[in-house]
């Protein structure tokens, strides 16, 4: 770039659908892009492919929700498998960690970023619209369980809703 600094991570936004509706993200009723406007599984490696090929070493897929995107799952060794990838990121809320993290891992994703924006259950479900906090803090047991050593919590501090919980 302009300061000297090599580029080497991208994020791909693997879908825009998501099993919650943060306040701060999305409205209750949301309207998707239509599926045929969405990158294939396919178009995806191939990107990552690219991106690769052009000396990216890290790529975070994120979403919404990238772990409820249809097929993701069953195609991301071929993303993890890249030559010259150092690193396969992935942004999500949880939900689907405890059904998905020993999959995740065997795939070669090596870091997981989990969006918990409080650590009560009812403000968490308000915060969420719909958001299961112990189904989440499963999904990071999982997750260490599996192996992940990397595993980043994220947090929207929001006055009036999660400020207190912050120290």
């Amino acid at each position: 770039d302009n300061f000297g600094r090599t580029v080497d991570y991208v994020r791909i936004s693997v879908t825009d659908r998501c099993d919650f509706r943060c306040v701060y993200c999305m409205a209750e009723e949301m309207t998707f892009l239509p599926r045929e406007e969405i990158m294939s599984i396919e178009e995806i490696e191939l990107l990552a492919k690219a991106f690769t090929e052009l000396g990216v070493a890290r790529i975070r897929l994120t979403g919404g929700e990238p772990l409820v995107r249809r097929g993701l799952i069953d195609h991301l060794h071929n993303i993890g498998d890249l030559p010259g990838l150092d690193e396969l990121l992935i942004t999500t809320n949880g939900s689907q960690l405890a059904r998905h993290s020993q999959t995740l891992k065997q795939a070669g994703v090596t870091r997981l970023n989990v969006s918990l924006d409080s650590l009560h259950a009812d403000r968490f479900k308000a915060m969420t619209r719909n958001g299961d906090l112990n189904k989440v803090l499963a999904g990071i047991d999982a997750a260490k369980a599996a192996g992940f050593d990397r595993i980043k919590i994220n947090a929207v501090i929001m006055k009036g809703s999660n400020h207190d919980e912050v120290l």
